[in-house]
């Protein structure tokens, strides 16, 4: 189960970066970020329906609607203040935001699903995230709107991280009384419709916006759409196997993969001290999976 885990999380997380990557990129052409918003959640859930159709619906278990309706709710908010913050600062400097939803996911993860990690697995979790900060944090970067849009594009990144950590139980909810890849679909199928609702009782417009941002960038929102939807469900596949702290851990390896495909295609810089972040990182994942 271990080995399971930590291959869905590795490739999972992975898909997740580029799906980062490309996200700022098109955001960087000129790409709406409402519209991009809404196609992507969009077809991110609903790239997975043939395979649901071919595989059948899961037995759906009590508290399966619950967590939906609430993890739904959350991540209304989350997922816009995020994708507002790649629009204001380099990716590089807001995927390492969501290194602060490990150590809240120990409260969240107590409060709704009564886990208890193990001392040894909360050291391991924090080594974990002093070696991801090490290799993240020390970077330049270059951002053409000035210090008040970096600091505006922290502000949401460092909030939609927050509410990541109180929707992350409930993530884990969704998927063990159903399955990842109903809970996925569902999730962000619903997502992309009700971030179109609002967006069009806030602008009557928008709906044309939409069509027209799908028409003329189809290749880009299917490339991040298609990514994210893989990304996803390996994650959330992944939460079956072990605590939901742990495996918001491991999740967090999202932003090593994000800051370093940034740096090939986006050009924008990273920390060099890779040696002993790297070394601290893994002894942290070490310590929180493997010895509890």
């Amino acid at each position: 189960m271990t080995i399971l885990f930590l291959s869905l999380m590795l490739s999972g997380t992975f898909a997740l970066g580029i799906s980062d990557v490309l996200r700022k990129k098109y955001l960087t052409d000129g790409l709406d970020d409402q519209a991009l918003l809404v196609i992507t959640l969009f077809l991110t859930g609903i790239l997975l329906l043939p395979v649901l159709i071919l595989v059948g619906l899961p037995e759906i278990k009590n508290g399966f609607w619950s967590a939906v309706a609430i993890t739904v709710f959350i991540n209304l908010i989350s997922q816009n203040l995020f994708i507002r913050a790649f629009k204001l600062s380099e990716v590089s400097l807001i995927a390492p935001l969501r290194l602060i939803v490990p150590p809240l996911v120990i409260l969240t993860g107590f409060l709704f699903l009564n886990e208890r990690p193990s001392p040894v697995g909360v050291v391991g979790i924090f080594i974990t995230m002093i070696g991801l900060w090490f290799l993240l944090s020390g970077g330049k970067h270059s951002e053409p709107q000035g210090r008040q849009s970096i600091d505006k594009g922290v502000a949401y990144g460092l909030a939609g991280s927050v509410l990541f950590a109180i929707s992350f139980p409930f993530d884990k909810i969704a998927v063990v009384k159903s399955s990842a890849l109903f809970a996925t679909f569902l999730i962000f199928t619903f997502l992309g419709i009700l971030t179109l609702l609002l967006n069009i009782l806030r602008e009557r417009k928008f709906a044309s916006v939409v069509i027209s941002s799908l028409s003329q960038h189809f290749k880009a929102n299917l490339l991040i759409s298609l990514f994210s939807s893989i990304g996803a469900v390996l994650t959330n596949q992944a939460l079956s196997y072990s605590l939901a702290v742990y495996a918001s851990s491991f999740k967090r390896l999202q932003a090593l993969w994000t800051v370093i495909i940034a740096r090939k295609f986006l050009e924008e810089k990273e920390a060099g001290r890779r040696v002993m972040a790297t070394i601290l990182m893994f002894l942290g994942i070490l310590l929180s999976i493997f010895w509890n």
